[in-house]
């Protein structure tokens, strides 16, 4: 949902996948290359007619090679390439070098975007490092206090480069003119929502940010977990391309495996409000992204107090331990 945009249209939709679909700008006879941990089945699924090919990592030559021999174009009628990444995302929270993704897939044909929501528009800005299309998923710029799912999708403008006006960027606009998408009736109460939303969003965001790098910090030095996965440390693969894409932060969310233990017995040991408490609210939230039974735990700070969560975290850890 960034100013600068061209053109940013809504879409009542449970994800960021189920959105692209559903503006039907990805067409049969297409290719879509996306690194989709998260959302495998989505992609497996929602796109009938298309090739799909799943890659990891998110490299540019992941995305080079999955490429190969599809004669793409940037002309409206196709057939197109598409190349889709999160701007922080999939197992380990990995953040792809966009700038180079750009790059390359403009010199591929191909029609790069991005899902912004773990950054969100506060943490990143897809559309200046070379993406044509960035989707973000609203729950988080809503506090978790919309009634629905909305997703926003922003379509670049077309940036004028050596007297050429920007293909790319072109091409993905008219396919988003074209997609014969009804505009969004929102009532006026979630309406009032979204607004809200952005008028403290930046306030907000800043928080979850600073509270996930207080909480990596925590964990990283804490002896019954390892593995934590936060672009801010400098163990993280990506920490070094991280600091040159994200801005104000490395993003809410921390990504650690337990020792010894599974996600479900950490549940069952803590508050339930870490569990059910709302996508993008005031409450931290953890998730379990390979399963109860898998080792995994995904973070995503709140603007509550670090101090209490990880307190919270580690009488419940030392609790287990002595079981």
């Amino acid at each position: 949902m960034r100013a600068g945009a061209r053109e940013v249209r809504l879409l009542a939709a449970s994800h960021v996948p189920a959105a692209l679909s559903q503006l039907g700008i990805v067409r049969p006879g297409d290719r879509l290359v996306a690194f989709a941990d998260d959302f495998t089945d989505a992609f497996e699924r929602g796109f009938d007619g298309c090739d799909v090919v799943l890659v990891d990592p998110p490299s540019v030559a992941a995305f080079a090679a999955a490429s190969e021999g599809y004669g793409a174009s940037f002309d409206a009628e196709g057939p197109h390439l598409w190349w889709f990444v999160n701007s922080i995302g999939g197992f380990g929270l990995r953040v792809p070098d966009l700038r180079a993704l750009g790059r390359a897939a403009r010199e591929a044909h191909a029609l790069l975007v991005v899902d912004n929501t773990v950054a969100s528009a506060f943490g990143c800005d897809p559309l200046r490092l070379g993406a044509v299309l960035s989707l973000e998923a609203l729950d988080r710029v809503c506090a978790g206090k919309a009634p629905r799912k909305f997703v926003a999708a922003s379509v670049a403008r077309s940036q004028l480069k050596r007297h050429r006006v920007d293909a790319a960027a072109e091409c993905a606009h008219a396919l988003l003119e074209g997609c014969g998408l009804a505009k969004l009736d929102m009532p006026a109460d979630e309406a009032g929502v979204l607004e809200r939303g952005l008028d403290s969003l930046d306030v907000r965001m800043q928080a979850h940010f600073d509270r996930a790098r207080a909480l990596a910090e925590y964990l990283a030095a804490n002896e019954m977990v390892r593995n934590v996965r936060y672009p801010g440390l400098s163990s993280h693969p990506d920490h070094v391309v991280a600091t040159g894409i994200l801005e104000h932060g490395f993003g809410p969310a921390v990504e650690f495996d337990l020792i010894e233990l599974s996600a479900g017995e950490l549940f069952d040991a803590l508050s339930g409000e870490f569990r059910t408490s709302l996508a993008g609210g005031a409450a931290t939230r953890l998730s379990a992204p390979r399963g109860k039974q898998g080792s995994t735990i995904r973070l995503f700070a709140g603007t509550d107090n670090p101090l209490v969560v990880a307190s919270a975290l580690d009488n419940a850890l030392r609790k287990l331990a002595t079981l």
